[in-house]
């Protein structure tokens, strides 16, 4: 490898990973906003991802009972096919006359035991824990990535939980989903994201004498969170910049194709403590549903990666003296 000549040998980057989710209806907010245990003061969920995917139903005629467990039968629809699909869950032993009560819309149920109700289901939730259970893909119950937003208010103190709750871009995209896309239902995913720092150095770069001082000491402050923070309002705003440049969704406007810029002051931050690049990653395996949009697509099966895992990688360094850490330029 032929050395090179930059001006560091060390470059330190930014990981924004998400750490906490929540998937749930828009209906499901107020109660949600109650009873959550999921976010805390310290991982609140300022950040949060519209969402669709095909509508579900459960055919209320269509219940088998063995001596272990019950049978379902469902559909998913898309357009104008209708997916249909089994699915079992565990049996109580102490009763056998067990009733199935539906109505519509079809997408939540009731086990009745002797005319009292014994248990109340929504498909989607439990389809969604029996496929993460035992780990089945199915690809039409992924998440399109419609709308990618964020809420911080005054110091931190607003939350997604409370934007959505009155919110002007949900509302259009659910009047349009109803119009142009009634085989859909949206979604919501409130989200917090962790930082992370990393970074890269090459003794085979060949750095400028008069900057290894200045190299020693932006690895001292970078690594040292207290030396070199960042505001948290700056954090959301870059975080939320990335993964509208990452997704590109539909109907967000501000930063497509216009992440990162130094002239964005909503994250001027990074370029004042001379951060190479940002990272976002995803990962919900623990739901076995992908997060994806037109402009990132699932990846194939047996593509290297780990499944429902997806990342955006993006500089804020434009000089070309420095090397650039997602590109290997260091590794050339």
């Amino acid at each position: 490898m032929k050395k090179k000549h930059f001006k560091y040998d060390s470059e330190y980057s930014i990981g924004m990973y998400l750490n906490k989710y929540q998937f749930l209806q828009q209906t499901e907010l107020e109660l949600f906003a109650k009873t959550q245990k999921v976010f805390t003061e310290d991982t609140p969920c300022h950040l949060y991802f519209i969402l669709k995917r095909p509508r579900l139903s459960l055919d209320k005629d269509y219940f088998v009972q063995d001596q272990d467990f019950f049978e379902f039968k469902y559909y998913i629809h898309v357009q104008d096919e209708k997916h249909e699909r089994l699915f079992r869950i565990g049996k109580p032993s102490d009763s056998k006359n067990f009733m199935l009560m539906c109505e519509y819309p079809y997408d939540t149920f009731k086990i009745t035991d002797n005319g009292k109700i014994n248990a109340n289901f929504k498909l989607a939730a439990i389809l969604d824990i029996i496929h993460s259970k035992n780990s089945k893909s199915e690809p039409l119950l992924d998440y399109k990535v419609l709308y990618v937003g964020q809420a911080f208010g005054t110091d931190g103190k607003r939350t997604a939980i409370d934007r959505l709750g009155s919110h002007s871009t949900l509302q259009k995209i659910y009047s349009e989903a109803m119009q142009r896309n009634p085989d859909s239902e949206i979604w919501l995913m409130l989200a917090h994201f962790e930082e992370q720092r990393f970074g890269a150095m090459n003794g085979k770069i060949i750095m400028p004498t008069e900057n290894q001082e200045e190299n020693i000491q932006r690895f001292a402050d970078f690594m040292n969170p207290s030396g070199s923070k960042f505001s948290e309002d700056q954090k959301i705003n870059f975080t939320e910049a990335a993964l509208i440049q990452t997704f590109l969704p539909r109907y967000n406007k501000e930063f497509k194709g216009t992440f990162p810029s130094p002239n964005h002051s909503s994250y001027q931050e990074c370029y004042e403590l001379g951060v190479n690049g940002i990272v976002v990653e995803l990962d919900t395996t623990n739901v076995a549903r992908w997060l994806y949009s037109d402009h990132l697509p699932r990846r194939p099966e047996g593509q290297i990666g780990i499944q429902y895992w997806q990342y955006g990688e993006f500089h804020f360094t434009t000089d070309k003296d420095r090397f650039k850490m997602f590109n290997n330029e260091y590794f050339e």
